[in-house]
């Protein structure tokens, strides 16, 4: 089913059923290539730093959002994304973590230039298995109309 700008509801909200399990391999292998901190790639030295053990990076974070994503119901007709704006990490995403994603749909607007598209908003909001709140983004996409 195709879901076009016309389709979105505020408030509307989409409970991601996949969830993703941080593992210590790619934990470490993703951040040994984008961001080798020693509480991100070394297991001694992250089990002395705050966090106590092994944590994602906040581009794996980002990615494994991104992932998750793709488990909508839906197939949507995005022409491109315009943003991700109000990122935050609100705590580690840690070794083992089970991270789960909901989308909030929190504004639609009809572009003023062109008749056949609209400008959609969504909150992104990822959490661990305790239900504690990981990352949260906004993201901002150009999405076609029905029958544009």
């Amino acid at each position: 089913m195709m879901r076009y700008f016309d389709d979105f509801e505020l408030g509307e909200t989409w409970p991601i059923g996949e969830t993703y399990t941080m593992t210590k391999d790619e934990i470490v292998s993703f951040a040994a290539k984008w961001d080798p901190q020693p509480f991100h790639v070394d297991e001694a030295a992250a089990e002395k730093s705050v966090y106590g053990t092994l944590t994602a990076c906040g581009t794996h974070i980002q990615a494994v959002v991104l992932k998750l994503a793709q488990g909508l119901p839906h197939e949507t007709a995005v022409i491109g994304a315009l943003g991700y704006d109000e990122v935050r990490f609100h705590q580690a995403a840690k070794l083992d973590d089970v991270l789960s994603l909901t989308i909030e749909c929190i504004e639609t607007r009809p572009s003023s230039s062109k008749p056949d598209r609209g400008i959609v908003r969504n909150r992104h909001t990822l959490v661990n298995q305790a239900g504690d709140t990981v990352f949260t983004q906004t993201t901002t996409l150009l999405i076609a109309r029905r029958g544009g």
